[in-house]
């Protein structure tokens, strides 16, 4: 893997985990005045924000379930895989153009 792959893959990773936290702290009712869950929130809201509003929330008793934050998440991973597999194809052609041009 080239250091653009494991970059574009380190960035979306931590992406994805804040939307996983930030799923999993809403579901369960953390409270957002704690310090950790002020802090996954802070940093998965710039992330999060695009996407707010879009679905309403799912409750089953005291269980929340974000849509907004799902659909973030799945689109994000979306996201990742295709800008690895764009920076992947473009190597993979820079490599097989120096390699025909050292014939």
């Amino acid at each position: 893997m080239k250091i653009a792959e494991k970059t574009v893959y380190i960035v979306f990773s931590v992406i994805e985990t804040l939307l996983v936290l930030r799923v999993l702290f809403k579901m369960f009712g953390a409270n957002p005045d704690n310090g950790i869950a002020k802090f996954i929130y802070g940093f998965s809201n710039p992330l999060y924000s695009p996407f707010s509003g879009l679905f309403k929330n799912l409750t089953y008793g005291r269980f929340i379930i974000s849509l907004n934050s799902i659909t973030a998440l799945v689109l994000y991973t979306i996201a990742g895989f295709i800008i690895i597999e764009i920076i992947f194809y473009f190597s993979q052609r820079e490599e097989e153009r120096i390699r025909n041009t050292r014939i």
